[in-house]
């Protein structure tokens, strides 16, 4: 097992360094279904543990053929920087969704005061920090070495802006407080990267992570850096060129210019690509994204591919087929599926498998060089 895993290890380094493949890479996922409910898992770590395992051993073991690294990830919510920041987790009515926050603890007119005044926590002493740190290093010891762990949903940038201010006042900030904004986003992104740090301390490095983000599909060394901007999906390109680009380059500065998270849609699109320090990988939702992939067939161009999270509809095989047509031969896009033990996901490997290969044939492979992006 441990040479099929460097066999897949490798496939992904190549596909990074824009090596020509045999084949493009599919990621069949095994979930199990979890006896734990999603707040039970929140709650107690070792429930979160016990699914996690499940779900990585079930993948080795229904899906050998796939090119998936399976991986475990940790979770104590997608607000648990603004939890740092000192803002209150409360759960809805349903026991399958994760917590949000209950109230903003930042007002658009008082805003340049209350950043000034505002502390930059400890991710080792604040909000929800601590206990995903924790399970980080529980995550890890339990994956001995075999099964690396994601570190935390911790978002960064404007998604925690947006968690601290609210949606309306965040969108207006970008143009009635734009100063104080971005003092804000600096204090966000100081804590976001030392939470990284203290993340891979807990892992025992970063041989043991998937990305520095929550993403578990695997990043090879030296383009482990990931960030999450879901919030782009609702402003222009100028907005996000402004403030989320530099944010997001001194995360991809220090641990790679891995890969950046949207669900969709995609309207600055071309801007994830604009900057010198731009993302090698976009990891999407085809629920939101789908409509978007003739435009990124012409932004990414020998720049970036994309993980595309199947989300149902049609047939996966039809699905991936349709997708091959579209993007071939500007634009890799390695699928990733997640299906249940009873659903034949070592037929669903072989049956995709043709498909990846033909990909594979038809493409232009190689990468541009980062230093000829323009910001057009």
């Amino acid at each position: 097992m441990r040479d099929e895993l460097e066999r897949r290890k490798d496939l992904y380094r190549r596909l990074f360094a824009g090596q020509a493949l045999e084949r493009a890479p599919v990621d069949v996922r095994v979930s199990v279904p979890s006896p734990y409910s999603v707040r039970e898992q929140f709650l107690d770590g070792d429930k979160q543990l016990s699914a996690a395992l499940a779900n990585a051993l079930a993948t080795w073991e229904h899906a050998p053929s796939s090119d998936c690294i399976p991986a475990m990830r940790p979770d104590v919510g997608c607000s648990c920087l603004a939890s740092a920041f000192g803002s209150e987790y409360y759960w809805g009515d349903s026991t399958d969704q994760t917590p949000g926050i209950r109230n903003r603890i930042l007002t658009l007119e008082q805003l340049p005061e209350q950043v000034a005044r505002l502390p930059i926590p400890d991710p080792t002493r604040d909000g929800w920090l601590p206990e995903g740190l924790r399970r980080i290093r529980r995550f890890s010891e339990a994956g001995e070495g075999f099964l690396p762990v994601s570190l935390l949903d911790a978002a960064g940038g404007v998604n925690v802006a947006a968690d601290l201010l609210g949606m309306t006042e965040l969108m207006l900030s970008f143009y009635e407080q734009p100063v104080a904004l971005h003092a804000l986003l600096d204090k966000i992104q100081t804590l976001y990267a030392a939470t990284i740090r203290a993340g891979i301390a807990a892992a025992g490095g970063e041989d043991n992570i998937t990305t520095t983000d929550y993403e578990d599909v695997w990043f090879p060394e030296g383009w482990k850096g990931h960030v999450s901007d879901d919030v782009s999906a609702g402003f222009s390109p100028a907005v996000y060129a402004e403030f989320s680009a530099p944010y997001h380059a001194r995360i991809f500065a220090e641990f790679g210019a891995g890969g950046l998270h949207n669900c969709g849609p995609n309207p600055c699109h071309a801007a994830y690509v604009a900057h010198p320090l731009s993302p090698r990988s976009l990891d999407l939702s085809d629920a939101y994204s789908h409509a978007d992939l003739p435009r990124f067939k012409q932004s990414l161009k020998h720049r970036a591919f994309i993980y595309l999270f199947y989300s149902g509809g049609q047939s996966p095989v039809a699905w991936y087929r349709d997708i091959m047509e579209r993007m071939a031969p500007d634009v890799i896009v390695a699928p990733v599926i997640s299906v249940g033990p009873n659903d034949e996901p070592e037929a669903l490997c072989r049956a995709l498998r043709p498909i990846a290969t033909e990909y594979a044939a038809r493409m232009n492979w190689g990468w541009d060089d980062p230093a000829s992006k323009s910001t057009n």
